[in-house]
């Protein structure tokens, strides 16, 4: 499968859970019971036979066997529990990577709270197949095992283990229905605070600039407590209702016993099968008794896995298109539209744009018309409801991203920078040529105030590392601009830059479009644009739209009718 090929929901298959790997995992479950068994026989046979002729060397040898079955058992379950362990870190770095983009693609389609949270899935997957609670079920067949044993030593034996059996998961099943909507109620009340939380922390300065710390901790500390004491209630509830299960499970046992001590008495049974009995019975039940907690794992997994599937098919990477040969050279928006469902109006409607090669368009708008959606839907961040978006004849959101996004230069209003040093911020990761990197800053006109930094290009830029706007403002335009992109698409660029900085970036601007780039400008301050762009898309609330030529463009035309005259 192509790693950008749309999935139609995760499978296990994918991931090597096979039905050899389950098979294994059986047989390696049923190894381990055989040679439990085989503990329990050595031990009857000891009790019942060799005790009795106290024959020193056939004790040792049943010692010896005694040990061997013991070490088999635990060696055949390590062997199950490593295999488990690496399906959960098999499935780690198999969905990281793909996982992310989808967090990312989510985070743009809705917000960044609902992408992070499609990360947290991966953890509670994993977090599932690591546990004891995927031995679970692998251990019913253990306890099938112990169950026909009972048989084999006395009919009435067993129907008391399979009796028990079956009273003990009723019991669990009942309880996983009493407190299965406390524990997700419980549950979904502390993600929202968590997500309310980190919702309102994500601009500090803001909160802390304009006194709202105890505002929001107030707000978030009420919803919080609610959530906890909900969360405590539910947990104190499934104590007691484990603590019940615990003495019902015991008084089974205790009942296999004392119906085994009774054959003892008239001659029908041994020591040594009393002994055994009570290890069977252990054995029977032990995967039952915990069915309920071994349930809620399994029923937390399951869901995180439902939701994981459902992310990854919808923000799934979409399957690239080859490019189209008979599109223009430069960006061509081909009847673009959005339209999301449940609104009266497209934000987006049917935008038909040529931009040739070496074209500066501004894109101009009230606040709330489009503008930041048109970005989106232009860089391939979201699929459009209608047309298309070419560049040179590739579909912007049909494409390989690791491609395509080298051809673009992006800067967004808000400027973040990776948490690494502003050499690999502006590279785009560590292996980019130092010389593209330098000729980056200065095209930006960002190469002094790099060097003024104490570090220079290995001075950190995360969003702890002090910068100032202008300066992230800067690291982010040489950003854009490194690799002299086909498409250099700049959000806001002038806001936070004083005069001199404004004039750098006019430049670049310039120098991209005599390269032959195409540049793309949102911006509320057209006048600063005006002298050096071709044309203007203008936007109007309910998808409506229309194009003017810049003044620039006026020139060109007059200028061309002048030299045809």
């Amino acid at each position: 499968m192509s790693r950008t090929a749309p999935r139609d929901g995760l499978r296990l298959r994918d991931l090597g859970v096979t039905p050899g790997f389950v098979v294994t995992l059986v047989l390696l479950t049923l190894a381990s019971q055989m040679a439990f068994l085989g503990f329990l026989l050595v031990m009857k046979h000891l009790s019942d036979g060799v005790m009795d002729t106290r024959n020193g060397a056939t004790a040792m040898g049943f010692a010896v066997l005694f040990s061997l079955a013991v070490a088999l058992s635990g060696w055949y379950g390590h062997l199950r529990t490593r295999l488990l362990g690496a399906l959960a870190e098999r499935l780690g770095v198999s969905l990281r990577a793909e996982a992310l983009q989808a967090a990312v693609r989510n985070a743009v389609r809705t917000d960044m709270a609902q992408g992070a949270s499609v990360l947290r899935e991966i953890t509670k997957v994993q977090a599932l197949f690591a546990s004891r609670a995927a031995l679970l079920f692998l251990e019913l067949a253990g306890a099938v095992v112990a169950i026909l044993v009972m048989f084999t030593l006395d009919t009435k034996l067993g129907f008391i283990g399979l009796g028990s059996a079956a009273v003990v998961a009723g019991l669990g099943v009942a309880m996983h229905l009493a407190t299965r909507r406390r524990l997700r109620g419980s549950a979904q009340a502390m993600d929202e605070a968590e997500i309310e939380l980190s919702a309102q922390l994500s601009h500090p300065d803001l909160v802390r600039g304009l006194g709202l710390v105890p505002a929001t901790l107030s707000r978030w500390q009420h919803r919080y407590g609610a959530a906890l004491a909900a969360e405590e209630a539910t947990h104190r509830r499934t104590e007691a209702l484990h603590e019940i299960e615990t003495l019902v499970s015991n008084l089974l046992q205790m009942g296999a016993f004392v119906y085994v001590g009774t054959l003892l008495f008239d001659g029908s049974a041994t020591a040594g099968m009393l002994m055994c009995v009570y290890f069977l019975m252990s054995n029977a039940l032990h995967p039952f008794s915990h069915l309920m907690t071994g349930w809620e794992s399994w029923a937390g997994g399951i869901t995180a896995w439902g939701r994981l599937r459902r992310a990854m098919r919808q923000d799934s990477a979409p399957a690239p298109l080859p490019r189209d040969p008979a599109a223009p050279a430069g960006l061509l928006l081909d009847h673009l539209a959005f339209h999301p469902s449940g609104l009266p109006a497209p934000i987006i409607g049917g935008i038909a744009l040529h931009l040739p090669p070496g074209s500066v368009c501004t894109v101009q708008g009230a606040n709330g018309v489009g503008k930041s959606t048109l970005l989106r839907l232009v860089l391939g961040l979201l699929p459009p409801t209608a047309g298309r978006v070419l560049l040179d004849g590739q579909d912007s959101h049909h494409c390989e991203r690791e491609e395509f996004g080298a051809r673009i230069g992006y800067l967004p209003q808000d400027v973040q920078l990776l948490d690494t040093d502003v050499f690999n911020n502006i590279g785009r990761g560590p292996d980019a040529a130092p010389e593209a990197v330098v000729a980056a800053a200065r095209a930006a006109g960002a190469h002094a105030m790099i060097g003024h930094l104490p570090l220079g290009y290995q001075t950190q830029a995360g969003q702890t590392a002090g910068l100032s706007a202008g300066q992230r403002r800067l690291v982010g335009l040489a950003r854009a601009l490194f690799g002299e992109p086909s498409l250099l698409v700049l959000d806001e660029p002038e806001v936070g830059l004083d005069g001199t900085a404004r004039a750098e970036l006019r430049t670049a601007v310039e120098r991209v479009r005599l390269r032959g780039g195409i540049v793309l400008v949102v911006t509320h301050e057209p006048q600063t644009w005006a002298d050096i762009a071709d044309s203007r898309l203008i936007l109007d609330a309910g998808g409506r739209w229309e194009t003017q030529t810049g003044r620039r463009g006026s020139a060109l035309m007059e200028n061309g009718l002048a030299a045809h005259g």
